[in-house]
C-alpha cells in the first residue's frame, strides 16, 4: 500500500510539472539558452553544430572541451549523418526501431558508429573515449525533448525511483555504462510502469536531474541565487574546506527540516523536490 502511495505521490509531481514551463533555477536558464542557440542556428552545417555542441558542453558540463579536437570530431561525424537524414528523424527513427539500428550512424571505414566511436585525443594523443552524454544531450534538443538524456545522475536515480514506486525487482533493467541502448530500454521501462500522460522523456529527465542533484548536495543549479544565499546562510555548518580545494557547500539533505527551508515559495515545485530527494535517501 504503501509503495502505491509512493507512486500517486510521484505522478502528482508530473503532473505539477506539466503545467510549470520553467523556474529561476540555473537548469532552466541553461535549457533556455541552448533552445535559443538551436534556434538560430538553423542548418546542418559543421560551424552550426560545433555552435549548438559547445553550448550543450559548456551549459551541461560534459567537458569535451578538455579533449582535443573532441567537439570538432563529433561535429564532424553529425554532419556526416545529417548528409543522409535530417538529424531529428535519425534520432526518432532510432528510438522507435524495436532493435536498435545503429546503420544510419555507422561512421565510414570503421566499426563504430555515432554512439561507441572514441572522440578526442588527451594531451599525449591518447584517445579519450565516447561521448554518449554529450550526444545524447544534443539529441534531446534536436528532437525538441523527444530523446532521453544520458546522465550520470540520471542512470544514479533510476533505480531508487524505481525502488520507491515498489516495482518488480526482476524487471529493472541494468543500465550499461555508455550503453546508449540499455539505458534507452531502461528509460522506456520506467516510462511505461509509470504509464501516466504526464510522463515522458523531458518531464522524467527534470524530476531524475532535480532529484539526484540535491542527494548530491549540489543545489546551485537548482536554486535562484537569492535562495542560494540563503540556504548559505542558513546551514553554515554545511561548508567543508578540503585542503587545496575551494570551500564547498556541501548540503545534506537528510539532516535537514524541510518546513525549515528557505525556499521563495514553500508550495511550489522546488519545494516538492527537496521532499521527494528526502523520502528517497
Amino acid at each position: 500500500m504503501e509503495n502505491n502511495k509512493n507512486k500517486e505521490a510521484l505522478l502528482k509531481l508530473f503532473d505539477k510539472i506539466s503545467k510549470v514551463e520553467s523556474d529561476n533555477s540555473g537548469y532552466s536558464i541553461g535549457k533556455s539558452t541552448i533552445k535559443k542557440v538551436f534556434d538560430a542556428t538553423q542548418s546542418y552545417s559543421k560551424e552550426d553544430l560545433l555552435a549548438r555542441l559547445t553550448i550543450i558542453d559548456s551549459m551541461y558540463s560534459t567537458q569535451m572541451n578538455r579533449r582535443y579536437y573532441g567537439l570538432e570530431e563529433l561535429a564532424e561525424v553529425l554532419y556526416d549523418i545529417s548528409n543522409k537524414k535530417t538529424l531529428s528523424d535519425a534520432f526518432i527513427d532510432f528510438l522507435n526501431s524495436e532493435e536498435k539500428d545503429f546503420s544510419l550512424f555507422k561512421i565510414s571505414d570503421k566499426d563504430t558508429n555515432l554512439f561507441t566511436e572514441q572522440y578526442g585525443i588527451g594531451k599525449n594523443g591518447e584517445d579519450k573515449g565516447r561521448a554518449v552524454s554529450l550526444i545524447s544531450k544534443y539529441a534531446y534538443f534536436e528532437t525538441h525533448y523527444q530523446f532521453p538524456i544520458y546522465d550520470s545522475i540520471v542512470r544514479e536515480m533510476y533505480p531508487r525511483i524505481w525502488n520507491y514506486c515498489g516495482f518488480s525487482p526482476e524487471k529493472m533493467l541494468k543500465i550499461k555504462t555508455n550503453d546508449i541502448e540499455s539505458f534507452i530500454d531502461a528509460i522506456n521501462s520506467l516510462i511505461k510502469e509509470l504509464n501516466h500522460p504526464t510522463v515522458n522523456y523531458d518531464s522524467l529527465d527534470r524530476v531524475l536531474w532535480y532529484v539526484g542533484k540535491i542527494q548530491r548536495g549540489n543545489l546551485s543549479l537548482i536554486l535562484s541565487r537569492t535562495e542560494y544565499e540563503a540556504f548559505v546562510k542558513k546551514y553554515p555548518q554545511q561548508f567543508k574546506k578540503k585542503e587545496k580545494e575551494e570551500t564547498k557547500f556541501i548540503f545534506d539533505i537528510a539532516t535537514v527540516d524541510l518546513e525549515t527551508l528557505p525556499l521563495e515559495q514553500k508550495d511550489g515545485i522546488i519545494y516538492d523536490f527537496f521532499v521527494l530527494a528526502k523520502n528517497l535517501k
